[in-house]
């Protein structure tokens, strides 16, 4: 829904005075939708105040109707007129800036109620002083003159078509050569990721041999440590056998020593 703000005044020997308590009415041209709702043709009235201003609230047009807004009464000399569509906005709008457009058609109304007036020059550099001193007039200098300015301007567009292709020339060079760069980064880039692939493969190799040279080197130390095991286990056993064959000796020595006078005396009582 859109807010429509109404203004008016009116003309007195003072000056401009309220249009207070004056009649606006707003009626649609044709019925319309509103979300799911058909909304039908029928107007309403709205009073100024003592100000001559009033606010109503509408739903926006759209392409399939606009609104017929008459302000003042059939017995008001100043009574008018206008067809307009409203925008859909959430601040209230202006009536005096909404467009008027043709009831049938919906398109922006081509006479407005101003006149066209136009101003005549003798020349190029009076006519350029007259607009600027009347920026809302048109201003109409010999034909002439027209044509030695159009002229220059045609002059002064096909140089700068010619600088423009020269600079795009020199740019599509540009681009080409960055191209051609960008595709021998791109290769090289390939090159170095699959040189990169080859260490990396050779890498695992070398760290699957390291590992296998390891696993032997603990297999080998495993082994040389159950031989050392053996071997000191040996050298007790025959350690322990020298021993005690060294015992036995001993203990043979010490029973001939312990007989041996007993003989003697076995031999005294023979002779």
């Amino acid at each position: 829904m859109t807010k429509i703000n109404f203004d008016f005044g009116k003309p007195s020997a003072g000056g401009i005075v309220d249009l207070s308590n004056a009649t606006v009415s707003v009626i649609p041209t044709e019925r319309f939708r509103n979300d799911s709702r058909i909304v039908v043709r029928e107007g309403f009235e709205v009073a100024l105040d003592t100000k001559g201003k009033a606010t109503v609230t509408v739903p926006p047009t759209d392409n399939t109707f606009c609104y017929e807004v008459t302000v003042g009464l059939d017995t008001d000399l100043w009574k008018f007129r206008r067809y307009v569509t409203v925008p859909d906005s959430t601040t209230a709008v202006e009536f005096a800036d909404l467009v008027d457009v043709d009831s049938n058609t919906l398109a922006p109304a081509l006479n407005s109620g101003a006149a066209l007036t136009y101003l005549l020059a003798g020349s190029l550099s009076e006519a350029q002083s007259m607009s600027a001193a009347n920026p809302g007039q048109m201003v109409f200098y010999p034909e002439g003159q027209a044509k030695t300015v159009a002229s220059q301007i045609l002059e002064d567009l096909t140089g700068a078509r010619a600088v423009v292709e020269a600079q795009s020339a020199v740019a599509a060079q540009a681009a080409n050569a960055a191209q051609a760069s960008a595709a021998g980064a791109q290769a090289a880039g390939v090159q170095a990721a699959d040189a990169m692939q080859a260490v990396s493969e050779q890498t695992a190799q070398v760290s699957a041999n390291v590992a296998a040279v390891q696993s032997v080197a603990d297999s080998i130390s495993e082994s040389k440590a159950v031989v050392e095991s053996h071997a000191n286990e040996a050298l007790t056993a025959i350690d322990e056998a020298v021993k005690s064959v060294q015992d036995k000796a001993s203990d043979a020595t010490g029973d001939d020593k312990a007989e041996t006078p007993d003989a003697a005396d076995d031999g005294s009582q023979e002779a």
